[in-house]
């Protein structure tokens, strides 16, 4: 590998060549501040847009000064990371963010943890300079993510996990200038956008504008009412993940303090998901053992192959990206809803109460599981399964609450009867966990022999796709395994085109599966914070006594006294659903105009701008539903379709008027007076920019440059440049086609 010399602040460092000054600083120990830069090959991130310019260096003989992060190195190269005029362009770049940024810090969820607020801590940043407008956007509110774009600083970390490492495209850049926002597609309310709820957009995003929905105070108000009976259950992933919140070193299990602290929250009883993590094992196992029988019997109808279902963002996705492949996934239901059914049923009646007088409350790793648990096919008459889910940073945040010194804490062990659970329950919470957990159980029911080595090393590890085939005495069983939507793609796929070699795929939606949850404690782009997590879970798994689902005593003890067998019909009553299509149906006629114009330009991604234009020359205007189809058709996110209409002025989603009047905007212009003109057309018209009179006689848009800079002020009605206009001119030019519709109406009704 051929290498090269630089010197960074007085220190030689020789480096491969292409490495950015960025990445030979740190080899030398050498922090350089950035906002957008963030960088985990391991999960085939990599977001470097070079907008904060927080970054920027001085290097010897350039004029200007460089993005580190973008800023390739090169032989000889001398490069000065801390100056006066590095340090004076830094902070007036950060002034500049601070100018259009809320100042709540102290009632941000993300304080304490926000990125934007330690370099400006750091740059000493004690006042903002800058007074101006700020951003006043809706903020808004889904049962799982909370967006507040005023926050949003353009680093596009959001933008590029949901895009590249999720494929979901719920999350896009547009609009330009001071209006320039990452949103979704048409501005909707993320849970009426293409979002799974996976939440890796908030682990990713360094200050508040991405963050979990709160759901704490009813957890508190539970725990306050004297006449609910409360219990918890807490996943897997969340004991090797909470201690990082309490300054233990990343991947630390801290089980039994986190029992201890839920009690003294004052939690009735305390279970672990594990418990429903075996009691998954049984019916998902059960039910690919009966449909790969079929299968092999030669069932031409059957599902195969048969998908998992533990992970609520990975069935959102496949409802809302492959709908007709939602019966492929396993109608059972995850360990969280398993458990909250079981709870409000076999041990409420246990305990002699209504299944309303029991609270269950949830500690996941995951943002997703808060909208799962809402979904109403988990309820009876009302009455949800699981009545609140919390993820990690939550429970941190109540243990903090209530002064508990969690350090200190003495360890004590989960209840009982929901309290017991084997090592293949644990590894549920790393990628590959549950595939691996299940073969445990499904070989020893279909072989009916003892399996001795029950480690299946090949289905570990963080692939983007793994892949083994199992021998099940004589029977072959293919499975396959991914994390990460994008990776998921390409087996659905697969699976849609009928070529897919796999008897059951495993996915989660999350890289590295539930230790990389949305809810977990903030990795700050550090893989080795989640491989530490997953590795505590496989020794967690090898240290425990029993490690298959099917020798849990109380797994065995609950099908004998109450559910009868796997898969009877009690337990898929309790603990299976089916899941349901997402997609919006649209109109056949306009499907298949479009459909004829993206072959026109062979559905080719690179051939959207002119798609979009022959579009829009057929249909008039680019409304939403016209977007959507555009996107099905190229097989790109929706949000990519829309931030390119929303970003070029010559594309609309209204409809145009019958004389549609362009005022141009560039710089030659707009120091001439075109914004009074503008000012003057918006009152005369009684509409905004990108609207349309309601007689449908004008429209009102902007440019940016006609190529008429001599005659500025420049507007355009229709075809037709009126130069050297002003805001007296307007009502008379106006006149002029006022008179000519009313000699066009007058002559229709002679």
């Amino acid at each position: 590998m051929e290498t090269i010399k630089l010197s960074i602040d007085k220190r030689v460092v020789e480096v491969p060549k292409g490495t950015t000054i960025l990445e030979a600083a740190k080899q030398l120990g050498i922090h350089i501040p950035t906002l957008c830069h963030l960088n985990m090959h391991e999960f085939n991130y990599k977001n470097e847009p070079a907008s904060c310019r927080i970054c920027v260096v001085e290097v010897e003989k350039r004029r200007n000064l460089a993005p580190a992060c973008k800023t390739e190195c090169m032989d000889g190269m001398v490069v000065q990371t801390f100056n006066p005029r590095v340090i004076n362009a830094r902070k007036t770049v950060m002034e500049l963010l601070l100018s259009n940024h809320p100042t709540d810090c102290l009632v941000c969820s993300k304080n304490g943890h926000c990125e934007l607020q330690t370099v400006a801590h750091d740059l000493g940043i004690r006042k903002i300079r800058y007074e101006g407008e700020k951003s006043d956007r809706r903020i808004d509110r889904s049962l799982s993510i909370v967006r507040n774009t005023n926050k949003c600083i353009m680093c596009r970390r959001c933008e590029t996990v949901c895009n590249s490492v999720q494929s979901v495209g719920a999350l896009t850049a547009v609009n330009r200038g001071f209006d320039a926002a990452v949103l979704t597609a048409y501005d909707r309310n993320i849970v009426d956008s293409g979002c799974t709820f996976c939440g890796q957009c908030v682990s990713v995003c360094p200050v508040g504008a991405l963050a979990g929905t709160s759901s704490t105070e009813p957890v508190l108000a539970a725990l306050a009412d004297p006449t609910k009976t409360v219990v918890v259950q807490t996943a897997p992933a969340v004991r090797v993940a909470l201690g990082l919140d309490f300054g233990f070193p990343p991947g630390t299990p801290v089980t039994g303090k986190m029992v201890t602290a839920l009690r003294q929250l004052g939690f009735d009883y305390v279970f672990d998901t594990d418990f429903a993590a075996d009691l998954t094992i049984m019916e998902e196992g059960t039910e690919l053992l009966h449909r790969l029988g079929s299968y092999l019997n030669g069932d031409k109808e059957v599902k195969v192959p048969l998908m998992t279902s533990c992970c609520p963002g990975w069935v959102n996705f496949v409802e809302k990206n492959y709908p007709e492949l939602c019966d492929h996934l396993s109608t059972a239901k995850s360990p969280q809803q398993m458990f909250g059914a079981i709870a409000k049923t076999y041990f409420a009646e246990k305990l002699g109460i209504k299944r309303e007088d029991l609270v269950v409350v949830s500690i996941m790793p995951c943002l997703a599981k808060k909208y799962e648990a809402s979904r109403p096919e988990f309820a009876v008459n009302g009455n949800p399964d699981v009545d609140i889910s919390i993820y990690t940073r939550e429970l941190a945040r109540l243990i903090r609450y209530a002064n508990i010194d969690f350090v200190n804490l003495p360890e004590s062990e989960y209840d009982q009867p929901l309290g017991e659970s084997t090592g293949a329950s644990v590894i549920f919470g790393t990628t590959g966990g549950v595939m691996e957990a299940a073969c445990r159980t499904a070989y020893e029911l279909h072989t009916k022999k003892t399996l001795d080595n029950v480690d299946f090393k090949e289905l570990r590890g963080l692939e983007s796709v793994k892949s083994a085939t199992i021998d099940f005495d004589g029977v072959p069983v293919k499975v396959g395994i991914t994390h990460g939507l994008a990776n998921a793609r390409k087996l659905m796929e697969e699976v849609k085109n009928g070529t897919s070699p796999f008897h059951a795929i495993e996915v989660m939606a999350c890289p590295s599966g539930c230790v990389g949850g949305g809810g977990q404690p903030f990795h700050h782009g550090n893989p080795e914070v989640i491989h530490r997590r997953a590795s505590a879970l496989y020794r967690a798994d090898a240290e425990k006594a029993r490690r298959k689902s099917h020798e849990n005593p109380n797994i065995v003890a609950l099908y004998k006294d109450y559910l009868g067998e796997p898969g009877s019909p009690l337990a898929h009553k309790l603990l299976h659903t089916h899941y349901k299509n997402h997609r919006i149906c649209l109109s056949d006629k306009r499907i298949d105009e479009l459909r004829e114009i993206c072959t026109r330009f062979h559905n080719d991604p690179g051939e959207l701008i002119n798609i979009l234009h022959t579009a829009q020359s057929h249909f008039g205007f680019l409304p939403s539903e016209i977007q959507e189809i555009i996107a099905g058709e190229l097989h790109i996110p929706v949000a990519q379709v829309f931030g390119v209409v929303s970003f070029y002025s010559f594309f609309t989603m209204t409809p145009k008027g019958k004389h549609p009047i362009s005022v141009c905007m560039g710089t030659a212009c707009y120091v001439r007076g075109a914004e009074k003109v503008l000012d003057e057309f918006e009152r005369r018209l009684g509409i905004k920019v990108g609207q349309t009179t309601e007689d449908g006689l004008f429209s009102l848009d902007c440019l940016r440059c006609v190529g008429a800079c001599g005659l500025a002020p420049v507007a355009l009605i229709g075809d037709r440049v009126y130069g050297r206009i002003t805001a007296e001119k307007v009502e008379g030019i106006l006149a002029e086609y006022y008179e000519q519709a009313a000699v066009a109406e007058e002559a229709t009704v002679q």
